[in-house]
This record gives C-alpha cells, structure tokens and sequence, in this order.
C-alpha cells in the first residue's frame, strides 16, 4: 500500500464509482436517461477529484524528490 498509493487509491474510487454506476444502471435509482448520463458524470468527475485530493500528499514529485540528508540514494530521473 505505501509502494504504490496511487494505484491502491485509484482502485478503491473505481470499485465506489462502479458500484453507484451499477445502482442507476439497474434500476436501483429510478432516473430518466438524461438525468442518469448527468449523474454519471458527475459520480466520475466526483471519484477523479476525492482520488486527487486523497492521494496528492502521498506521492513524491519526479522533478524534485526530497531525500533526508543522511540518504545515500541517488534520485532517479525519467
């Protein structure tokens, strides 16, 4: 989980978005088909932003990764 956060994170939004996506799809949330395309959109662009905003802190910038000074690694770039 700490070795790729991004795609741990990335995975739990999808498996929520598809779920409610599911609901509508089925019947579950009675909706006509307009209001279901808006709904969905609006579950993505919802699931996109909670990804952004959860996972932001816990990956490290390619262009300047920050070691502790005592670390003897160098950054790998591209």
């Amino acid at each position: 989980m700490k070795r790729e956060p991004l795609a741990v994170r990335a995975a739990v939004v999808a498996a929520i978005t598809a779920a409610i996506h599911a609901l509508v799809v089925l019947g579950v949330l009675d909706l006509s088909p307009e209001a279901e395309t808006a709904v969905g959109v609006a579950i993505d662009l919802a699931g996109t932003a909670a990804l952004v905003v959860w996972t932001r802190g816990a990956v490290t910038p390619v262009a300047d990764p920050r070691l502790p000074r005592h670390s003897t690694e160098t950054p790998v770039v591209g």
